[in-house]
């Protein structure tokens, strides 16, 4: 979203020992409750490309807190259109890593709308995993057509034929998609989400159209790897415990 006057990227990644204090700095400019509300991979993996983040609608809008972020460029005499932009659901603010210039800048996505729910279903994959968040809303879709339903990472599950919505809730999700006794962090991950339906005798139908997906990124499901056991244990090795 910000260039330098050279045309070049005016942000970078940042390390994941530095989005809290990032996001802290940031609090005090917006006053919104910004560090319980990171999604995705935003504050869990080794280094994020943005800082993701709820923000909710029901409290601010966006054209309110673009407004408290331009006066801030203002008042710090900087021009706003290289600090601050809008688009869809999001703000977007150049923010200084950790307050300070000298230690670059981060792009941060203040996205709107209930934060509660999208910390649910915008949450990304574990990190090491080669499964990102973006491949579970592949796979949640691909459930959900067979049993005559559509997933919506907004609005949640809806009547396939209709469009009407059946749920938000992610407990009722997960045993619509999953069956009785599943719950909402079966629904987490590929890997939960998998283990939960690999023994079901319409397997097969349920992971058709994620498959087809997967092959065309070069991935495959968690039963097609030829060496679990394997896959598991350099999986644990990448994950910092």
């Amino acid at each position: 979203m910000f260039k330098d006057p050279n045309g070049q990227l005016a942000t970078q990644r940042i390390n994941q020992a530095d989005v809290a204090p990032t996001l802290a700095w940031l609090e005090k400019i917006t006053g919104l409750d910004l560090q319980s509300n990171m999604l995705g991979t935003t504050g869990k993996a080794p280094t994020s490309g943005d800082l993701d983040v709820a923000v909710d609608q029901s409290k601010i809008s966006k054209d309110q807190l673009a407004d408290t972020l331009t006066q801030w460029a203002i008042k710090n005499k900087q021009d706003p259109k290289l600090w601050v932009k809008k688009s869809g659901i999001s703000v977007h603010f150049k923010t200084p890593i950790r307050g300070s210039a000298k230690n670059g800048y981060v792009q941060s996505d203040l996205m709107f709308g209930d934060p509660d729910w999208m910390r649910w279903s915008l949450q990304g994959g574990q990190p090491g995993s080669p499964y990102k968040g973006a491949d579970r809303h592949v796979m949640m879709a691909s459930i959900a057509k067979p049993l005559g339903f559509k997933w919506s990472h907004k609005a949640g599950l809806l009547n396939r034929d209709t469009n009407e919505p059946i749920t938000k809730d992610p407990s009722k999700i997960a045993e619509l998609l999953l069956g009785k006794g599943a719950t909402a962090n079966d629904l987490n991950t590929v890997e939960s989400i998998h283990a939960k339906i690999k023994n079901r005798s319409d397997y097969d139908t349920l992971v058709a159209d994620v498959k087809d997906s997967f092959a065309k990124m070069g991935k495959t499901l968690p039963e097609s790897i030829k060496d679990p056991i394997g896959w598991y244990r350099t999986l644990l090795n990448k994950i910092k415990i």
